[in-house]
């Protein structure tokens, strides 16, 4: 059974089964695309380019409003999304006179820039945003000087920090709650692929088991991914129970969206989005 998957970078369950090869113990051959940015993401997932996607929850949201892709959410990869605003100037005020790189301006991370500029009493409507794309598209851009600032996440933060860009807020500072990364599919695919979603999720949970007994293992097989050494053991110390997605994650995403004025009515359900238990048993 072929899983046609969609991602940006390999979270670590993901990383684990791969290094375990346990899709195919599970039957399943899956074949992956590295993708340049969420618009290609949700676009290939709604017309069925692709199976499975791996994105966040926002951007599940965002795809079955903007592209009535009737997405569901699978399951939830990592507890949270590390993730820090880095800039070349000194301070937020002096970062929103220059270009910030986005991956979108609907939707994902950017939202809890939003927030972040919220806070500081920033206009967000005033700043110019650059669609660079992916975490690695927007960090070279940084690094090369193209844009001012840009969120990143792991490996990225630490290669940031490396060549003395500024931190200027943390993720769990401003979205405590915000979720790791989903996996997600049509609800089409799922009824009509159940033996495959099956497959692949029991891929998935299997190496989630294995991962903390067997750290040493799969802290090696993270920083081979390009992880650093820090962020791979944090990862093994703290996976996502049963890969279960957080309702205190959905509920701020939806928060999110909400005080940015991107939540349509009626709002999103939980219930109706997560679609879980049955690819668990």
């Amino acid at each position: 059974m072929k899983v046609r998957q969609i991602l940006f970078v390999p979270p670590a369950p993901i990383v684990w089964a791969e290094h375990c090869r346990l899709f195919a113990k599970h039957g399943v051959e899956v074949e992956t695309t590295q993708t340049l940015s969420s618009d290609q993401l949700g676009q290939g997932l709604a017309d069925g380019t692709w199976d499975v996607g791996v994105g966040v929850v926002d951007n599940i949201i965002a795809w079955n409003d903007e592209r009535k892709a009737g997405l569901q959410i699978m399951a939830q990869l990592e507890r949270t999304n590390v993730m820090a605003f880095f800039s070349s100037k000194e301070t937020l005020s002096e970062t929103a006179q220059s270009p910030v790189a986005v991956d979108s301006t609907t939707n994902g991370f950017v939202l809890v820039l939003y927030r972040a500029l919220a806070r500081a009493g920033i206009d967000r409507h005033k700043l110019r945003y650059d669609a660079v794309g992916g975490v690695r598209h927007r960090f070279e851009a940084l690094a090369a000087g193209k844009t001012s600032a840009t969120i990143l996440v792991p490996p990225f933060i630490d290669m940031a920090i490396a060549k003395g860009f500024r931190k200027l807020w943390d993720g769990a500072d401003i979205a405590p709650a915000y979720p790791g990364v989903v996996v997600a599919a049509r609800a089409a695919w799922l009824r009509d692929n159940a033996a495959a979603a099956r497959g692949y999720m029991h891929a998935l949970l299997e190496a989630n088991e294995w991962a903390p007994n067997s750290a040493s293992q799969a802290v090696a097989s993270l920083v081979a991914a390009r992880f650093s050494e820090p962020a791979a053991q944090r990862l093994v110390q703290d996976v996502v129970p049963n890969l279960e997605p957080s309702r205190a994650g959905w509920d701020e995403v939806v928060a999110l969206r909400r005080e940015c004025g991107l939540l349509l009515r009626p709002e999103p359900r939980a219930a109706e989005v997560i679609n879980y238990k049955p690819w668990t048993t």
